[in-house]
């Protein structure tokens, strides 16, 4: 499905085949798309659904969950699909009343097309806009916020842990240099504050690094996540899985952390069902060049 008015697609969704390998254990059960986005899994996952199968989606995205009221209109009306604006970190307290009876739980980490590709979001260094980088309105500080905020140490820190930057120190002091003088508004801005310290070879791999670190400090994408994994365990029934794809070496070192530590403790809680984490095809990465840094990884509820 496109967005309205245009051919391109909201988002196109990594390894399907893959993700409902793992994610659908049963036509009858209930299943949670913590970040439903577009809703590719989730309209795949339908298609092997008997009419007592329920999928509940949540987004922190309004803009994801408005486009899934439209895409999905019939299956909500059916009852076969509920939303939440929500981040997927507020699964459990949500939930409450569905602990120990979810068949999958499925953590698309991965940051939309729509998201992306709409200049006003500002998570792209490639489009002028403000840099604003937040999922949902309910996260109160926009990038620009936070550069305007922090300190120079602060700033090396963030862009050294979130974005494994190597001039990380050098970008954060020309940041407070720059705002000095003039606020650091827009991507345009940022982008030439990082081309100012990073030579020509190496600025597109630092550009991505440097926004990457910023959209994870804002969002706490990683604290998310803990809670998220955190919540699996109680959420999932018996033979239940949790399907995880993540897109950089910070989340799939969290996922591959949690499931080791989940699967070898005294009392373990799952077992795992990727020793090494799956990787999309050849032929998906030519047709979806975006999806070239996903990693799969999945677990069993015991």
């Amino acid at each position: 499905m496109t967005e309205a008015g245009t051919s391109v697609p909201y988002h196109v969704p990594v390894m399907v085949g893959e993700v409902l390998h793992f994610w659908l254990t049963s036509p009858d059960g209930i299943y949670v798309d913590g970040t439903i986005g577009g809703g590719g899994h989730t309209a795949a996952l339908l298609e092997h659904l008997s009419p007592k199968g329920l999928v509940i989606g949540l987004d922190a995205d309004p803009e994801a969950i408005a486009y899934c009221q439209q895409r999905f209109a019939r299956e909500l009306t059916q009852g076969r699909l509920r939303l939440l604006r929500a981040n997927f970190r507020q699964t459990c307290d949500l939930m409450r009343d569905m602990w120990g009876k979810v068949q999958g739980f499925l953590l698309d980490l991965g940051v939309s097309w729509h998201q992306v590709d709409t200049p006003e979001r500002g998570f792209s260094f490639r489009a002028r806009g403000p840099l604003d980088m937040r999922f949902g309105p309910d996260t109160l500080q926009t990038a620009e916020a936070l550069l305007a905020a922090a300190s120079e140490e602060e700033l090396a820190s963030l862009l050294r842990r979130y974005g494994e930057e190597p001039r990380a120190r050098a970008i954060a002091r020309r940041i407070v240099q720059r705002r000095r003088s003039v606020p650091v508004r827009t991507t345009a801005d940022l982008r030439a504050v990082v081309e100012e310290v990073v030579p020509p070879p190496h600025r597109l791999k630092s550009l991505a690094r440097v926004f990457q670190a910023l959209r994870i400090a804002v969002n706490d994408e990683l604290g998310a996540l803990q809670e998220a994994l955190a919540c699996a365990p109680l959420l999932l029934a018996p033979g239940g899985r949790l399907v995880v794809l993540s897109y950089h070496s910070l989340e799939d070192r969290l996922v591959k952390e949690f499931l080791r530590r989940q699967s070898t403790s005294p009392v373990p809680t799952f077992r795992t069902l990727t020793p090494k984490p799956l990787r999309p095809s050849a032929e998906e990465v030519q047709r979806n060049p975006r999806a070239r840094s996903a990693r799969l990884r999945a677990a069993e509820r015991l």
